[in-house]
């Protein structure tokens, strides 16, 4: 092969730094923190388009820098809770994985099949993120499908795949439309076209759908004054006060109609001295309201322990749920829950999950397992993750059939259905705190993916295995040689 020209060198690495540059501005605005979601349809297609016109090394490295810079947005987040050299170590795991995929993919165009090599990318992708979250103490925060919680005709696939068939979408359009390009294959591009029109067809229909369950008023309380002051106090005087202050609040959300009020995660401390008193204090403003509460403790001790208490209208507490998923670093010591909570409340069965616990597929599994229809979910956020994390929320309601009641301290407070409508939301900041009521109607109850799991992402698994294998082993393909990837080294 001919040595390409010094100017034509140069135009090539503007080309990759473009490219670069491009995709790592749509990751950026289009997931993690970011809320653009078209971006991120787009922003895997120029480095797909760089990988399969350069050397395997250039386009590993443009996809690793690419993913890392897009993924920074998450930076101010995870560096509240971690040091900044494992924050970068976290980040640099799911850019390596993103570069993986792009050179599975340059791979599979080399030598596969086009209709074949389309999907080389979307189920490498689906896998790795699949597998990370399997032993990633964060679960399933760097999943780039919760950037699609806007779109509810496409979340509805969850319900069925769980998130992975969203990831697994949103990875196929764009990876589609760069074979397609490069091989000048129709089949590369229509068959995933088709194949997602009809899933968010589909996915309109379910949405639309309508299905007999009761309507419910549910409250929501919290306020951001005083809450780091409050959540580790042993001071006896300054519980009670948080305790009444909320009992007010509880009284003014039943005035409005509520007939079960959930309040934040950790929003006061209670030591083993006075638990019984801050209990009283909440179980007297379920009774005198007739509402059932569900309020979230910090109690300290030894080991110390994060709860969510649930008082019924009587005012006796009839279940107590402690936290499964604890944030590592702040919550490192904690008692880890081992016991789902479910409980008869207003109009349907109601589940009791914690916060980070919504991060995790599996364990709210065993909720949709369990036929829950309304989900209450005390919570504590970031501030700068508010948006981000209580949407995460919204995709456990989806997969598993549920309505979500999630009330978060320096977050927001969120009403969704259980097919991803957002009916009512506030910010918990501002004023003396915020309060909001809103009707209704519990979800559907267990769905497919509630009953078999991860079947799909498992299977994808098999799928990139198999790909990946004949990508190695088979022979380099070619449709004519004008159809041929160009190539720069």
């Amino acid at each position: 092969m001919t040595r390409p020209s010094i100017s034509n060198q140069r135009l090539s690495r503007l080309q990759a730094l473009a490219c670069l540059a491009a995709s790592a501005a749509a990751y950026a605005v289009g997931t993690g923190l970011g809320e653009f979601w078209p971006a991120a349809w787009i922003a895997p297609l120029p480095l797909l388009w760089l990988a399969y016109r350069s050397s395997w090394q250039a386009a590993g490295a443009s996809a690793l820098a690419a993913y890392f810079l897009g993924s920074l947005n998450l930076f101010p987040l995870l560096a509240s809770v971690a040091p900044a050299p494992i924050v970068v170590a976290a980040l640099l795991g799911p850019a390596a994985m993103c570069a993986c995929a792009v050179l599975v993919s340059r791979g599979a165009v080399r030598r596969l099949p086009p209709l074949a090599a389309a999907f080389a990318f979307p189920v490498t992708v689906t896998s790795l993120d699949f597998l990370l979250s399997l032993v990633s103490p964060h679960g399933t925060i760097h999943t780039l499908a919760y950037s699609q919680t806007h779109v509810v005709a496409l979340l509805q696939i969850a319900s069925v795949t769980g998130v992975w068939g969203v990831t697994f979408l949103l990875a196929l359009l764009p990876s589609a439309l760069a074979v397609g390009a490069v091989t000048r294959s129709a089949a590369a591009v229509m068959v995933p076209v088709a194949a997602l029109l009809v899933i968010l067809g589909w996915g309109g229909l379910r949405v639309e759908r309508q299905h007999d369950a009761p309507r419910i008023r549910v409250g929501l309380v919290a306020t951001d004054e005083r809450v780091h002051e409050a959540f580790d106090t042993r001071d006896t005087v300054i519980a009670l006060q948080v305790a009444r202050e909320y009992a007010d609040r509880i009284a003014r959300a039943a005035g409005r109609g509520a007939r079960i009020v959930v309040l934040p995660e950790k929003l006061v401390g209670a030591t083993n001295e006075n638990v019984a008193a801050v209990l009283h204090v909440f179980g007297e403003a379920a009774r005198r309201s007739r509402v059932t509460v569900v309020a979230g403790i910090n109690r300290i001790g030894d080991p110390p322990r994060n709860v969510a208490v649930v008082l019924a209208p009587d005012g006796r507490a009839i279940a107590a749920y402690d936290k499964r998923h604890l944030l590592p670093g702040p919550e490192s010591g904690y008692l880890v829950g081992h016991d789902a909570v479910v409980f008869d409340g207003p109009s349907a069965r109601w589940g009791v999950a914690i916060c980070k616990d919504m991060d995790f597929t599996r364990w709210l599994r065993e909720y949709g397992r369990q036929d829950v229809r309304v989900m209450a979910v005390p919570a504590w956020d970031f501030v700068v993750d508010g948006h981000f994390h209580s949407r995460m929320a919204v995709m456990r309601a989806v997969e598993n059939g549920f309505t979500l009641v999630r009330t978060a301290q320096e977050g927001l407070l969120s009403v969704a259905t259980a097919y991803g409508r957002v009916v009512a939301e506030t910010p918990s900041a501002g004023g003396r705190g915020a309060l909001l009521v809103a009707d209704v109607q519990a979800g559907p109850g267990e769905t497919p993916y509630a009953r078999h799991g991860d079947w799909f992402a498992w299977g994808v698994v098999i799928w990139a295995g198999v790909l990946i294998a004949a990508s190695i082993v088979g022979t380099p393909w070619r449709q004519d040689k004008q159809a041929a990837p160009a190539r720069v080294r």
